[in-house]
């Protein structure tokens, strides 16, 4: 709100300035070019005027500037939270559960694959608050080690969910692997028996 009240205000004062120093000068020029007694005078209150009106602009290119960095430094204090309260969210949504059968094992694993393609979308908004260390140069002392300290908050609750979630799809792979694993020797074991009762049913040679 302060830097879109102090844009009109820039952009009124150097309108509505520019034409009164204009008009100052051109009415100055006048006056020396005409050989006026006071033309000395007039020559150093131009002189006076144009330095005062450098000034201001000069004030008021800085003050755009301090609430252009207040802005920036606002903008990624509420991004940083944002983000961090996104991530924290997506790691407890991370079950432990991994399946007591195939099938359940085979579902969460395809809910998994989805759940990181959503987790995976965040990465854009963590990337957004690393432009951190551009800001930072702007500061110095404790708010430079507080962006510092919001940064590093924001990247190890993004790899430690990224870690989480890689951990997991390496257990339901791993228990999916099992299952089948389990699966494939039971019916082995079913076709053995069966072999075996084939065998002893058969005609025993005499």
């Amino acid at each position: 709100l302060l830097r879109d009240k102090f844009r009109e205000f820039s952009r009124d004062t150097g309108g509505l300035g520019q034409e009164r120093v204009d008009a100052a000068n051109a009415a100055a020029a006048a006056l020396i070019a005409g050989g006026h007694p006071e033309r000395a005078a007039v020559a150093q209150w131009q002189a006076g005027l144009n330095e005062a009106w450098a000034e201001l602009l000069e004030l008021v290119a800085t003050r755009a500037q301090e609430l252009a960095a207040a802005h920036d430094l606002q903008r990624f204090r509420r991004d940083a939270r944002q983000v961090l309260e996104h991530l924290r969210d997506k790691e407890r949504q991370v079950p432990e559960e991994l399946g007591r059968d195939l099938r359940a094992a085979e579902g969460l694993e395809r809910q998994h694959r989805a759940f990181e393609h959503d987790v995976q979308a965040l990465s854009a908004q963590v990337r957004g608050t690393g432009g951190m260390g551009r800001l930072a140069a702007a500061y110095a002392g404790p708010r430079a080690e507080e962006l510092r300290a919001q940064e590093q908050l924001v990247s190890a609750a993004w790899a430690e969910l990224r870690g989480r979630c890689q951990r997991r799809r390496r257990l339901l792979g791993d228990t999916v692997e099992q299952f089948r694993f389990l699966r494939a020797a039971r019916d082995l074991r079913l076709w053995m028996d069966g072999m075996n009762l084939q065998l002893e049913a058969r005609e025993r040679p005499r």
